[in-house]
């Protein structure tokens, strides 16, 4: 998988900024939308989570950056909105960034928890209120001990960060979760396994990641909606790695990266017990 991340364009240091105003001047410039289109997509699995529980929702984001699915989930809020806010004029103080957020009207029957690499992204997403408490940490390579400091969660979701981790990441993870359900069936609780919801860029691999899945007794399948459009491809060359890796993959591009966007799948993983 990380031979296809080299045809990315690289965007660390717009990830390691005090504030999302420069990662949005650039996803901006490159049309990047996807998460607009997948927030209806987790929010129907957290609605019919919160109908069964009658509880709120908590939901692990993976790869959060700065907290743009928080955003757009708990305070309702579009990629449109986000980058008129930050991206009208110069770059809005920390003081006009809280302001606007507690203006917002925010949903408390979901509750975000997050992990990401970038520090700064995470402090920023806290300090905001859109998660209760992030962890910076490596998904692919370290343990993920801190993770047993959160609540129970319910939904894990990754939007455009898978890739970045793979099945290390999906693996790590499990562990986690099956450890912490044997010690809730000790404590004779119910405990109900996490839903996962991701969405995967067309020329990432899964079948690594369909295995880690199966071996932790969870079905994983590509939903039947059409691929989701993820942005704009920063240059030709970008482009053309992308269809030809596509094109051995004996994947038609008409219609999708041909027309100059990448196009992502989006899955769904479940436990079968």
């Amino acid at each position: 998988m990380m031979n296809e991340l080299k045809v990315k364009k690289d965007f660390t240091n717009i990830y390691t900024q005090d504030s999302p105003y420069e990662y949005l001047k650039e996803m901006e410039r490159l049309e990047y939308d996807i998460s607009d289109s997948t927030k209806p997509l987790y929010n129907s699995i957290i609605n019919q989570l919160e109908d069964k529980l009658s509880r709120p929702i908590n939901v692990l984001d993976l790869g959060s950056s700065y907290g743009i699915n928080s955003s757009l989930m708990k305070y309702d809020l579009t990629m449109a909105e986000l980058n008129n806010f930050f991206l009208n004029g110069t770059e809005p103080t920390k003081k006009e960034t809280k302001q606007f957020y507690d203006e917002c009207t925010s949903n408390d029957n979901i509750n975000f928890y997050q992990i990401d690499i970038s520090e700064e992204a995470l402090k920023f997403s806290e300090d905001m209120k859109l998660c209760e408490r992030g962890i910076n940490v490596d998904l692919e390579a370290e343990k993920l001990n801190p993770l047993e400091s959160f609540p129970k969660i319910d939904v894990v979701i990754a939007t455009g960060c898978v890739g970045y981790i793979g099945y290390k990441t999906f693996s790590n993870l499990l562990k986690v979760i099956k450890n912490r359900q044997s010690n809730y069936i000790e404590s004779e609780k119910e405990y109900t396994s996490p839903i996962f919801a991701f969405s995967v860029l067309r020329m990432f691999d899964m079948n690594d990641i369909k295995e880690v899945f199966e071996m932790y007794d969870y079905s994983i399948v590509k939903s039947d909606i059409k691929p989701i459009r993820q942005r704009s491809f920063s240059d030709s060359k970008e482009k053309a790695q992308t269809i030809s890796i596509l094109h051995d993959m004996k994947v038609n591009t008409e219609k999708y990266e041909d027309e100059d966007n990448f196009y992502a799948d989006f899955y769904i993983a479940k436990s079968k017990k």
